[in-house]
């Protein structure tokens, strides 16, 4: 039986893994990200405890100034914007670093981890977030006040300047860290798509909390308040801008999602036409279409690439429109000359795809999918590395499929049977690689690779 669509897209989703809108919650706890947070907790715990008695004098003899720099870091941190489910974007680094400009390094790390406790409370996030950004904060806090310190007594400005620089750097350096091992998602990726954009506003963190520690020490609360203002209106100005455009962001998003479904439907449609010439086939490229998805995404693809591999796989036999039907509904062996006509389908696939806006991705499942690894498959010959992976893994589980699917001249295999014989062509026919994630895939999640046989139709 063909899947329903919603069945698809339920597939889809389970071979790619969670949105790359998730954050450090909403994934199982990964094992490497854990032993981060273990060791960020215990370094920056660490490095407090070295201070605590430089924090308990510096509590009783700079109370009034600690006081301010406290009420100012957690008015910014909770002025703080959600960002498009993205996480969230403060200005409590100026507070933090006013901190580190005013007070020793031990109550700076203090105050930030304080910070960051305010945000999780607010959020109501889990305890590992929690802990994480605590870690974070008070070690980012802990570097700038090195760099300050080593500095200053040269000119406070370039010291300010540097505890800035490294105060953010090392702070969303361990952020994406964090997201990279949690989302399974490339630093660098991550980095320009979520932090980049802000590496310019970060250097004028350093500057700004220094002109309000100058304007404290002269003018006391007043002046400090006086630098930390703009910076705090900027923050609630653009959180009503979000909030007011965040409904129709969504609304896009919706938009694009839907439109995205009703194109992979039409292929999905053409393709079916093209099955209905076959009898014995219905709803054989999408059953190839839901494997390849499950495969791809056990190699690492995902977003566009995994999206562009379902679309190869529905249209991985288009060409086949142009062969005559008695031929692909003959039931004996085939003559050497219609051999050469279902040999030639894959060259009439990329001619038909080949003037369409399609992922190159696309065009290669779609010529090359039958390209053997030794070199005899069709219709170039392609041996090897030569074969691009997704026409490898459109091949794989175009075989799984024909192997368990009922045809004219015998019955449909088991799954277990069809894997052994894939296996024993790993390294000939089929691609080693793929083959073992084939394998993995039925290991861990099995029902990926159920096959249910479509009804026949009876032919005229």
């Amino acid at each position: 039986m063909e899947q329903r669509p919603d069945e698809r897209l339920r597939l889809l989703a389970v071979a790619r893994g969670a949105s790359m809108a998730s954050t450090l919650g909403r994934r199982p706890l990964d094992t490497r990200l854990g032993a981060l947070i273990a060791a960020m907790a215990a370094a920056a715990g660490a490095a407090v405890a070295i201070e605590s008695g430089t924090i308990v004098s510096s509590v009783s003899a700079e109370a009034g100034r600690l006081g301010a720099v406290v009420a100012l870091t957690l008015v910014l941190q909770l002025c703080s914007i959600r960002v498009y489910g993205r996480g969230s974007v403060s200005v409590s680094a100026i507070g933090i670093l006013a901190a580190v400009f005013l007070l020793d390094a031990g109550v700076a790390m203090t105050v930030a981890a304080l910070a960051a406790l305010a945000q999780w409370v607010r959020s109501r996030g889990q305890a590992h977030k929690g802990i994480f950004d605590c870690a974070n904060y008070g070690l980012a806090a802990g570097a700038a006040a090195l760099a300050y310190h080593t500095f200053a007594d040269q000119s406070r400005l370039l010291g300010a300047v540097l505890a800035g620089c490294l105060y953010a750097g090392l702070n969303n350096g361990l952020l994406c860290l964090a997201m990279c091992l949690a989302e399974q998602t490339p630093w660098r990726r991550l980095w320009l798509e979520r932090f980049h954009w802000a590496r310019y506003h970060f250097l004028l963190f350093g500057p700004l909390a220094l002109a309000a520690s100058v304007a404290y020490e002269q003018i006391g609360i007043v002046g400090l308040a006086a630098f930390a203002l703009p910076p705090a209106l900027m923050v609630l100005s653009v959180r009503q801008y979000l909030e007011r455009t965040t409904a129709a962001v969504e609304e896009i998003r919706d938009a694009n999602a839907r439109l995205r479904r009703a194109h992979r439907d039409t292929i999905a449609a053409l393709s079916r036409s093209m099955e209905a010439k076959d009898l014995y086939t219905g709803g054989h490229t999408e059953r190839v279409a839901g494997v390849a998805v499950a495969l791809a995404a056990r190699l690492g693809y995902d977003g566009e690439q995994l999206e562009a591999i379902e679309i190869g796989a529905l249209l991985h036999d288009v060409g086949k429109i142009g062969i005559p039907e008695k031929i692909l509904r003959k039931q004996g062996p085939l003559e050497a000359d219609e051999w050469a006509e279902i040999r030639r389908h894959p060259v009439v696939s990329d001619y038909i795809l080949s003037d369409l806006d399609l992922d190159p991705i696309v065009r290669q499942c779609a010529r090359w999918s039958h390209e053997r690894i030794d070199g005899r498959g069709y219709p170039d010959g392609l041996r090897g590395e030569e074969i691009p992976l997704p026409a490898r893994i459109v091949f794989v589980a175009d075989a799984l499929d024909a192997l368990t699917s009922d045809r004219p001249y015998r019955a449909g295999g088991s799954v277990i049977s069809a894997l052994s014989e894939i296996e024993d062509n790993a390294g000939t026919q089929f691609c080693p690689q793929v083959v073992a994630a084939l394998r993995a895939i039925w290991r861990t999640n099995p029902k990926l690779l159920a096959v249910e046989q479509p009804p026949q139709l009876d032919a005229a």
